[in-house]
């Protein structure tokens, strides 16, 4: 008895004087990934209110003043498009509400904000340090699966409402359309199956495409590190990928883990770029479903059992699409501002404008005043990423290889900001040779 307690109080120590050896930076991200389920139970599309108030009342009580640099070109550019978006969006939508305003200005703005201070501030987090909250947030995933699908079994996990969905009054009963963040949704049977045939699973993030892109890139992550239990990890993490059934990170992931590869192999620079745009271009006809649908039938030969997998997903994003197409010429300068009316009666979420965004909220909703602004940005921002990536490990630039293909079939929601600001921090140094200022 005596010699376990031994060994646990060593174990606690240990943990202790790690703890206290990590940055407070290092600390402030381990915790903000870990707690990841404590964000989804109020509400991931309003978390960088509480993180941006935190930023700012810690920056108060340490330094008396809040932290900032000029800010860069690709911040300027940022900026500009979080203000245009948020106006943009309640001069054409029907009415003005506090979530029109909130919503948007958080994502953009808020993300904007957050960029400029890790800039300003040169803030950078261990590679390790991410591993490891990393492996204990994925750990807590499988857990509340096994514990969803076993346990309760599929068809009895409820869904109640989030702290912020009942803040907001949100009906008790969920309906598709009234907001994923207002309600939190374990298994997502409603709209089809994932890969295993089971009911998607959202992994703390709210819808499972969202939560398949951020899966995708914790396996990015841990191809970046070293050590064999990163293979578990990695595994893991593809694994909850699969259960999500998002078709576009599946093929994102294994189009650029291909092209780490094939960089990771080769020395011929000239030959390795020109592959590697091939695979861009290849990954955005692929990510179609209609296209990839029809290259699976053709591979698989059964023709009638992959064909059935999300058939209605597959239409309804066909639709969706046209439709879209349609409209761009009503509005090309400034765009609609919003989504249009759904093409499918009673599905709220099937919106003209939706599910893509390159196509919805830059074409459509954004125009083209919004969609050369974004661009600005996301140019200047991978230009500047590209010029410092050398302390980086290269799942900072895979990722933004892969968030660009899969903008033309995935909206861009604040998980995948979060993901950016993430990755823009992250350090290949096994040693931080300057003092962290955050």
């Amino acid at each position: 008895m005596e010699q376990s307690l031994d060994i646990s109080r060593g174990r606690v120590g240990t943990f202790l004087s790690t703890w206290r050896s990590l940055s407070f930076a290092e600390k402030t991200v381990s915790v903000l990934i870990v707690l990841l389920p404590v964000w989804w139970f109020i509400g991931l599309d309003y978390i960088y209110l509480p993180l941006l108030l935190g930023v700012a009342g810690c920056e108060l009580w340490r330094y008396g003043r809040i932290r900032l640099g000029p800010p860069r070109p690709e911040i300027l550019a940022f900026l500009a498009f979080a203000a245009y978006v948020v106006i943009n969006a309640n001069v054409q939508g029907d009415k003005i509400t506090g979530h029109s305003i909130l919503s948007p200005l958080l994502q953009w703005g808020g993300g904007a904000l957050l960029l400029w201070y890790i800039q300003s501030n040169g803030i950078r987090v261990r590679l390790k340090v991410v591993l490891w909250a990393m492996a204990i947030l994925i750990s807590e995933m499988l857990l509340v699966w096994a514990f969803g699908q076993f346990v309760l079994g599929e068809e009895t996990v409820p869904i109640v409402r989030s702290l912020t969905g009942y803040l907001l009054d949100k009906g008790e009963r969920y309906v598709e359309g009234a907001g994923s963040s207002n309600y939190l949704r374990l298994l997502d049977s409603a709209n089809g199956s994932n890969f295993l045939g089971r009911g998607r699973f959202t992994a703390f993030i709210g819808h499972p495409e969202f939560a398949g892109q951020a899966l995708a890139c914790v396996c990015l992550l841990a191809l970046s590190g070293g050590g064999s239990w990163l293979l578990l990890l990695g595994s893991s993490s593809l694994f909850l990928l699969l259960l999500t059934g998002t078709r576009s990170a599946l093929v994102g992931l294994v189009v650029v883990v291909a092209i780490r590869y094939f960089f990771s192999v080769s020395k011929l620079g000239g030959l390795a770029t020109l592959w590697g745009l091939v695979a861009i271009i290849s990954f955005s006809v692929l990510s179609i479903p209609p296209i990839t649908e029809t290259i699976v039938d053709s591979f698989s030969g059964t023709v009638q059992s992959t064909g059935n997998f999300r058939r209605r997903s597959t239409e309804v994003r066909q639709l969706i699409y046209q439709r879209t197409i349609e409209r761009l010429g009503e509005s090309p300068l400034f765009g609609h501002g919003v989504p249009g009316r759904t093409v499918l009666p009673g599905y709220a979420p099937a919106q003209i404008g939706s599910h893509s965004f390159i196509l919805g909220s830059l074409f459509y909703c954004s125009g083209i005043v919004g969609t050369i602004l974004f661009v600005a940005f996301w140019t200047l921002f991978t230009g500047w990423l590209w010029q410092t990536r050398f302390d980086r490990p290269d799942c900072a630039v895979l990722s933004i290889l892969m968030f660009t293909g899969m903008s033309t079939v995935v909206a861009f929601e604040i998980s995948r900001m979060s993901i950016i600001l993430l990755f823009v921090m992250i350090s290949a140094a096994r040693d931080m040779s300057t003092q962290d200022r955050i």
